[in-house]
């Protein structure tokens, strides 16, 4: 059965420059050629893949917009079809103009994930790929698209097949267990970066009423965002933004102070907060050092301590970080004092001018330290999907070595199962076949 051919807008409408559009399958020359006027080349359906060509859209004898045509022949295509793609202005209306001509000639609409699919589906690209293909376009960070695209290429497949050849070919299946164990700690160990790339990690702000919560957050975010105010207990909605720190995005919210309230909304607020505690992925408690101690600081400490807070995956606890906000005023609190040794280590900072903030963004991005300064084609995990399939292959090859270590003289048949198992999550992970 011949395949429908399918169209896409690939880039943000009205964001760029260029808007690109993508045509892909059997009569996708033949459609874009009914469309397309060429300054030199007269028929579409002739061009050489890998050239561009200059020329217009029309429709109906009108011109619709000048435009650059990329043509890349099924063999040269991600999506292993022929496939045109259109170059336009950026604006709205010629975006959506070009499509319309474009589906009026043939094509069908579809959204630009689909594109994607159809890649896998002609053994373009594996699982990992597709899976890197589809992150790209929402990558937050420059040092996020150099890591995805790494992995689009193989960074993370190759390395897998490459386990799973030598898995094939060994001829000492004890040595090569021990290797491939080695190998699937280290790969998992990326799974904390990789994961926080593609999911930014919620770094929660807290603390009680004026302490300095959204001046904070407007210093990271280096605008203002939330509002600040004097009068204790302005925020009372939890405000979410995305910010960068090191490369890395986290998403940073602004929580209502936690206290003791008879009025009805910043009840909810608190309420809120405390829910928004339970989901983060990092705290900041932020402290007033222009206060001495009060009784809503001591019931926040209490508050946090009890929940001995974990992440949603329970895999580790939540890393606090304590902040002494207002370090340019006169100092009336003894934080040492008022937390003692549940969290540490502290931070001492001015939001509003500044100071200190430099050290508490490397404190925040520190656990990723060993990935943020960018290593070219360095496999990294960066789904939970992947992180199970591996963990699970993992497993297999420790079931494998306890009873090697436990029977010297044990065979190969004897632990075939787990070894079997090992071998399939590998290949489950780049979605291979026997």
């Amino acid at each position: 059965m011949k395949n429908e051919t399918i169209v896409s807008i690939t880039t943000p409408i009205g964001e760029g420059g260029i808007g690109v559009i993508q045509v892909s399958g059997p009569d996708s020359l033949e459609i874009v050629n009914t469309v397309f006027r060429g300054k030199k080349l007269k028929d579409l359906r002739n061009a050489e893949s890998k050239r561009l060509y200059y020329g217009d859209i029309h429709l109906n004898g009108s011109t619709v917009d000048e435009v650059i045509v990329n043509v890349l022949r099924k063999e040269d295509s991600f999506t292993g079809e022929d496939l045109v793609e259109v170059n336009c202005h950026g604006g709205i209306r010629a975006v959506r103009k070009t499509l319309e001509c474009v589906v009026s000639s043939g094509a069908k609409e579809v959204h630009w994930k689909e594109l994607g699919g159809y890649s896998l589906k002609n053994n373009k690209i594996d699982l990992i790929q597709e899976e890197a293909l589809l992150e790209i376009p929402k990558a937050k960070t420059r040092l996020v698209v150099k890591v995805l695209l790494d992995q689009y290429d193989g960074a993370l497949s190759s390395f897998i097949t490459k386990m799973i050849k030598e898995i094939e070919k060994s001829d000492n299946y004890r040595e090569q267990l021990h290797l491939t164990n080695d190998q699937l700690k280290a790969i998992l160990k990326t799974a904390v970066f990789g994961c926080a790339i593609t999911s930014p990690q919620k770094l929660i702000i807290t603390g009680k009423p004026n302490a300095g919560k959204s001046t904070l957050i407007n210093a990271l975010l280096k605008e203002e965002r939330s509002i600040t105010h004097k009068e204790p207990g302005t925020t009372r909605d939890a405000v979410d933004e995305l910010i960068s720190l090191d490369g890395m995005p986290f998403t940073i919210i602004d929580t209502a102070g936690i206290r003791e309230t008879d009025h009805e909304v910043e009840r909810l607020g608190v309420l809120e907060s405390k829910k928004q505690l339970r989901q983060a992925d990092k705290i900041i408690i932020v402290f007033d050092n222009s206060k001495p101690a009060e009784k809503e600081d001591k019931e926040l400490i209490e508050f946090i301590a009890k929940l001995d807070l974990h992440k949603a995956d329970n895999s580790t606890k939540i890393s606090i970080f304590p902040v002494l906000n207002k370090a340019d005023l006169p100092r009336k609190l003894n934080l040492s004092t008022l937390i003692g040794e549940t969290f540490k280590p502290t931070c001492q900072i001015s939001a509003l001018n500044g100071e200190g903030l430099s050290t508490l963004e490397e404190n925040l991005a520190s656990e990723f330290k060993e990935y943020t300064k960018y290593t070219p084609e360095r496999p990294i995990i960066f789904t939970k999907r992947q992180q199970k399939y591996l963990s699970k292959a993992l497993h297999s090859s420790e079931q494998c070595i306890h009873l090697i270590d436990k029977d010297k003289d044990t065979d190969i048949a004897d632990y075939s199962d787990h070894f079997n198992d090992m071998k399939q999550n590998l290949m489950n992970c780049i979605a291979a076949t026997h």
